[in-house]
């Protein structure tokens, strides 16, 4: 699977943390996501809320494979649900 591009919509609850506790929590957020596949090694991801266009929610990645497993992320804390969902869809494993 090389250069491969996913977009879809989804509905997740979402919260905001730090070191401090949770700054913001919203249930059911409709969002866009979009999954890129760039080969066996890397991909990427975006999501943002679709009522304010990413304005109160936002966050984008990298993703790393080894093969159909993925074996690294960056650009959040926890990989969205709906990330890993599509690539469980996809037919890569999640090893984290």
């Amino acid at each position: 699977m090389k250069n491969k591009r996913y977009d879809f919509e989804a509905t997740q609850s979402l919260a905001l943390c730090s070191s401090y506790g949770t700054i913001r929590q919203e249930k059911d957020v409709k969002l866009s996501v979009t999954v890129g596949i760039k080969d066996h090694h890397s991909g990427w991801f975006e999501i943002y809320d679709i009522k304010t266009g990413g304005e109160v929610w936002y966050a984008e990645g990298g993703l790393e494979f080894n093969g159909m497993d993925l074996v690294g992320y960056d650009g959040c804390f926890d990989l969205p649900n709906v990330i890993v969902d599509k690539l469980k869809e996809l037919g890569y494993n999640d090893e984290l």
